[in-house]
Order: C-alpha cells, then sequence, then structure tokens
C-alpha cells in the first residue's frame, strides 16, 4: 500500500511540472493561448484592413451625411482650434509667429501633396480634376506664399478670397462618398480649415488691415481668374470653380438658378462678401 500511494504521490507533483515545461515549449501552445493567438491574429488583420479601407480609391461602409454628426464634429474641431491657434498666436513674439507661420506653410503645402499623391496612387489623378484652379486650391499655395513672404496684395487675396470660399466649403463638402475615418474625410477639413486660417491669423494675430481698395483689387482680381478657368474648363470639359455647371455635390448653388444665370448672382454675393469683410475695418479706421 505505502509504495501505491507514494506512485499516485510522484504522478500529481509530476503533472505540473510537465505542464509548466509543455508552456514554456515554443512548438507547443494550450488551448487558450491558441485562441489568443488567434485573436492577436484577426486584430492585426482587421487593423490592416482598416487602414487599407481608409487610403481606398472606394469608400466602404456609410457615406458622408451633410449635416451628420461626422460633418457637424469636424467643424466643431475645426472652429475651436482656429479659436486656440488665434488666441495662442497673439501671446507669442515675433520669432515664435515666425515658426508658425512656417509650421502652417509647411502643412499646407504637405497635405495637398499628400492629397495629389494619393488621387495618383489610386489612379484618380486626372487634369479635369485636379489643376490648383478652384479657389481654396489657389488659396492653398497663396496662403503658403503669403505666410513665408507677407505681400499686401498677398493678404488681400486670402483674406477676401478666403473668406468667401472657405467657410462655405466647410458648410458644404465637397467629400463626395467618403466619411470618417477615411483619409479623404479628413484631408478635406484639415485642408480648408487651415485655408481659413491664413486670413485669420494675418489678421488677429499680425495685424493685418483689410480696405475697400483692397476688396475691389480682390473682386476684380476674382472675375479675372473665373474668366481664365471659364476658357480652361471649356477646352478640358473641366468644371473649375462651378463656372460651367454646378457641382455635383449639395452646395448652396442648389438653391440659385440653373447655369448660366447663377453666375452673375454669385458675383453679386462675392462683392457683398467682399465688402462685408472689409467693413468693420474701414468702420473703425474712420471712426479712430
Amino acid at each position: 500500500m505505502d509504495g501505491l500511494a507514494q506512485a499516485r504521490r510522484a504522478r500529481v507533483c509530476a503533472a505540473p511540472a510537465v505542464g509548466r515545461d509543455r508552456r514554456h515549449d515554443p512548438g507547443h501552445a494550450w488551448p487558450g493561448d491558441r485562441r489568443r493567438l488567434r485573436t492577436v491574429g484577426r486584430q492585426g488583420a482587421l487593423r490592416r484592413v482598416r487602414l487599407a479601407d481608409a487610403f481606398a480609391a472606394r469608400a466602404s461602409g456609410p457615406g458622408f451625411v451633410l449635416f451628420g454628426r461626422q460633418h457637424l464634429s469636424a467643424v466643431a474641431v475645426t472652429s475651436a482650434g482656429l479659436a486656440t491657434l488665434m488666441t495662442v498666436g497673439r501671446r507669442l513674439g515675433p520669432r515664435g509667429r515666425r515658426r508658425v507661420r512656417r509650421v502652417l506653410a509647411g502643412a499646407l503645402v504637405g497635405q495637398e501633396v499628400s492629397f495629389h499623391a494619393w488621387r495618383w496612387a489610386c489612379g484618380t489623378w486626372n487634369v479635369r480634376e485636379m489643376l490648383p484652379l478652384h479657389l481654396c486650391s489657389v488659396l492653398v499655395w497663396g496662403g503658403a506664399a503669403t505666410l513665408i513672404h507677407p505681400t499686401r496684395l498677398g493678404d488681400e487675396v486670402v483674406w477676401f478670397w478666403g473668406l468667401a470660399g472657405a467657410p462655405q466649403a466647410l458648410l458644404t463638402p465637397d467629400v463626395g462618398e467618403y466619411a470618417a475615418p477615411h483619409y479623404r474625410f479628413f484631408q478635406f477639413f484639415v485642408s480648408h480649415g487651415l485655408v481659413l486660417t491664413v486670413p485669420l491669423w494675418r489678421v488677429c494675430v499680425e495685424g493685418y488691415r483689410p480696405d475697400a481698395a483692397g476688396a475691389r483689387r480682390a473682386f476684380f482680381a476674382l472675375l479675372a481668374h473665373a474668366g481664365v478657368v471659364g476658357v480652361i474648363n471649356a477646352r478640358l470639359g473641366s468644371n473649375y470653380l462651378f463656372v460651367n455647371r454646378k457641382p455635383d455635390t449639395a452646395s448652396v448653388l442648389d438653391k440659385l438658378p440653373p447655369w448660366p444665370k447663377y453666375l452673375p448672382i454669385l458675383a453679386g454675393i462675392a462683392a457683398g462678401v467682399f465688402w462685408l469683410a472689409q467693413a468693420p475695418f474701414t468702420r473703425r479706421r474712420h471712426a479712430g
């Protein structure tokens, strides 16, 4: 009996040791370990799929909803970021402001280059859509140049054109089917948020003051640009600046008469926006 009991105790005591050895064996996995490995593998695959979906040429999942939760959240985050940057900028010295200008200019150019690279990688880059002729595309490059080398004309263009184009683009974004977390959704709001940042920075932080003469120059420059773009559109079959037809997605132009009747209305709206954009500064200047 003593020998049988000792043999049983030996088997019981040896089991944990065997288990420990097998658990530490790289070639062996217990059922629980195998489940964890499968879970980790699935999570890695999901991350790869989500990353691919985020940069895919065609969006997957629910599309963008105008004034939906994602849209309003993007507008709110953009507005909060602008307010924070203006507040911080006013507290910086000249050296700090120069650094911020360079960072903003780099961000403008970087996001625009990334957009062109994405369209090229997707095989959707073409001259009918990707030339820098839309108002906000002009302001990306003009804004970056103004941040690096500020000029009076540059300030006038980014202020008046920017206030006429960027807010409307943020409120009625032309993002097609792309919703978060797709790259195009974030790139669009970053791009137009930065376009709006430049004129606000120049006015709120660095002291540029618009006037009526600048509004006139910016308005006639806009008319000249629209005329040139109209000719380019006719040659390419494109619709830059939406001067040849209304955009395919929802926009404020849907409330206006059909082409070409909405063009003089747009010119009148632009003139009104330009006048409003300089009126407070002119009034304050005359009052002072």
